[in-house]
């Protein structure tokens, strides 16, 4: 039997499926920009400026972007990024032509939140700012989400489908205000025992120097993928991090990959009294490091004085050393690390599994993002530039995942 919240999405299926064939059939379509009936995807910070680039432009640069070869015609994407740009105000966005506006999804989990109430009725927004009147009906709005994160650990739900794209490595970021005269070098390498410690205990002195451990913004999936390589439980890590979070405002955690608000949390703890020879560190994506230093993206981790740490003992005995090689504007990826087990991650591209496997109007989507051939994966050059490796299996639908429950 099917439910209200199935039928309402069948309907829009339907709709959609008769619009691009009356598109097709009229050629009317062809009048209007390509934008409008773009695959809309939110979500991931990590992600974003790759993705912004294959929809044509990030940080300044235009790119030819990724289109459909499907019978139905060379359809693009659109990613709104996961923080308002910069001379956009507010936090509210608006996906589609005549569409109501909603809260501008914040990271990975929030944007696979978005992307199940799109797919399952449920109204979404509680983000008062955007929609004073409560959750409004999002139902085909968001196409897929952004993730740097895959489904959690025993979920053995199918209703979404992760699509992998790249591989990414997750260190440390690091910063020192201090290290001149009088003051001690910054620690630049730790074991994954010593980075347990820390975010499950709390600062500490390591290598002559007081640590001090920053909390990710919990939607982000940098969040979630860090608490694995630290094994800390969200309250151990929620504890562990209160010294940092509190730096810029009561409980202000950092956004992710953020090499500025670490420069800030850092310049504000050696102005704490007895912390002036302290450094603070936190989960840092390399690809997005190796981006925005090299240029690519948004935001120099090196002009800001931050680096990324290298791994001496991942656990199993093993030196992962640095996750980044060379030297900026040239950083590569280190491979070993960026496939390593337990500091290595797949970024992905979420979408409803009803829609990757459906036969009404989704061989557009097919063709730009699922198998080895699709449009996205046989765009290795701007993958590569925005730091991360193409992934093994970039463009498989073997990874599933629940809906994501909540809102925001």
């Amino acid at each position: 039997m099917l439910t209200a919240a199935t039928t309402k999405r069948l309907a829009f299926a339907v709709a959609a499926t008769a619009m691009i064939g009356s598109a097709v059939m009229s050629g009317s379509a062809t009048a209007d920009p390509k934008q409008f009936t773009a695959a809309v995807g939110v979500g991931s910070d990590t992600t974003q400026d790759v993705m912004n680039a294959m929809a044509g432009f990030s940080n300044g640069v235009n790119y030819t972007p990724i289109q459909s070869t499907s019978a139905s015609g060379a359809r693009q994407v659109i990613s709104f990024d996961a923080l308002a740009p910069a001379g956009v105000s507010g936090t509210c966005i608006t996906t589609k032509l005549g569409a109501p506006t909603i809260h501008r999804p914040n990271g990975s989990s929030e944007g696979r939140r978005a992307l199940s109430r799109s797919l399952d009725g449920t109204n979404y927004s509680t983000d008062v700012s955007c929609n004073p009147t409560g959750p409004v009906d999002v139902s085909g709005l968001v196409e897929f989400a952004r993730s740097s994160s895959g489904p959690a650990a025993g979920d053995l739900g199918t209703d979404l489908t992760y699509i992998p794209f790249g591989r990414d490595g997750v260190s440390f970021g690091y910063y020192k205000a201090n290290t001149g005269a009088g003051f001690t070098a910054p620690v630049t390498s730790l074991t994954r025992a010593q980075l347990t410690s820390l975010f499950t205990t709390g600062p500490q002195t390591i290598g002559g120097v007081r640590l001090v451990p920053c909390g990710i913004q919990t939607g982000s999936g940098t969040f979630s993928f860090w608490n694995t390589v630290t094994t800390a439980t969200t309250a151990q890590e929620n504890t562990a991090t209160t010294l940092c979070n509190n730096l810029l405002g009561a409980n202000a955690r950092s956004q992710e990959n953020n090499a500025a608000d670490l420069k800030a949390r850092g310049d504000a703890l050696a102005a704490t009294a007895g912390e002036a020879d302290s450094q603070v560190v936190i989960g840092f994506s390399a690809g997005a490091y190796i981006a925005k230093a090299n240029g690519a993206a948004a935001g120099d981790p090196i002009a800001e004085n931050v680096g990324i740490g290298a791994i001496s003992d991942n656990g199993a005995g093993v030196n992962l050393g640095s996750p980044i090689a060379g030297t900026a504007p040239n950083l590569t990826p280190n491979a070993t690390f960026f496939n390593a087990a337990t500091f290595g991650r797949s970024v992905y591209n979420v979408f409803p599994t009803a829609v990757v496997t459906s036969l009404f109007g989704n061989d557009d989507l097919k063709s730009l993002f699922v198998g080895s051939t699709s449009a996205l994966c046989t765009n290795t050059a701007v993958i590569q530039k925005f730091g991360f490796l193409v992934h093994g299996s970039c463009g498989s639908t073997a990874t599933k995942g629940s809906l994501i429950t909540g809102q925001l």
